[in-house]
């Protein structure tokens, strides 16, 4: 079963990537904003798989590190929650994540496409007495939306992975007030705003 995976990136979208390895192999992973955020004007790259195999197909997700591939395996022990929900609730990156566990935030797991009320409830309830989520869990990360012509739901995202990645939040505003008009989506948002910081 693939656990790791290094090569040269042929093609990258917001939620998949191709990486052709040394011996010639190329393999399509699913990916979420996060990891793309930080891989996408890279040539080459290495990352952490997961391998998921069910009745539907088989996937490959992509990780940047073994704690977020770690999350993910137990995300997706929770039912109802799948392969490509457990990627998406991982966007938020994993300190924020245990934070929002942690401290009962559902609101924050609720702003993840696909997780409703009941799914955030459960995340909690499943993961809250974990001693992974109990050590080292960070404080809240601000969720200030700033005015400009982007939606909430993207500005939000925008300032969650960038504060995430050690960007300086009022930077990031500054830089976002300053979006051309015809940029409107996170994919074309995220590599605007990455390049002017």
């Amino acid at each position: 079963m693939l656990a790791y995976i290094s090569g040269k990136i042929l093609h990258i979208d917001f939620t998949h990537v191709i990486v052709q390895t040394s011996g010639g192999l190329g393999y399509e992973l699913v990916i979420n904003e996060l990891v793309y955020s930080k891989i996408f004007d890279t040539k080459e790259t290495s990352l952490f798989v997961y391998h998921s195999i069910s009745e539907n197909g088989q996937s490959l997700f992509w990780f940047y590190d073994l704690e977020e591939r770690n999350f993910f395996k137990e995300l997706i022990k929770i039912s109802g929650v799948g392969g490509r929900v457990a990627q998406m609730i991982l966007s938020l990156g994993v300190s924020r994540l245990k934070s929002a566990i942690a401290n009962d935030d559902k609101k924050t797991l609720e702003s993840v496409k696909w997780v409703g009320k009941k799914m955030a409830e459960k995340i909690i309830l499943e993961f809250k007495d974990k001693d992974f989520i109990l050590q080292n869990t960070s404080s809240d990360i601000s969720q200030d939306v700033i005015q400009t012509h982007i939606p909430n739901d993207v500005e939000s995202q925008i300032l969650s992975t960038l504060s995430l990645m050690w960007y300086n939040t009022q930077k990031v505003q500054e830089v976002l007030r300053e979006i051309p008009s015809e940029l409107t989506t996170l994919e074309q948002i995220l590599p605007y705003v990455i390049k002017k910081m």
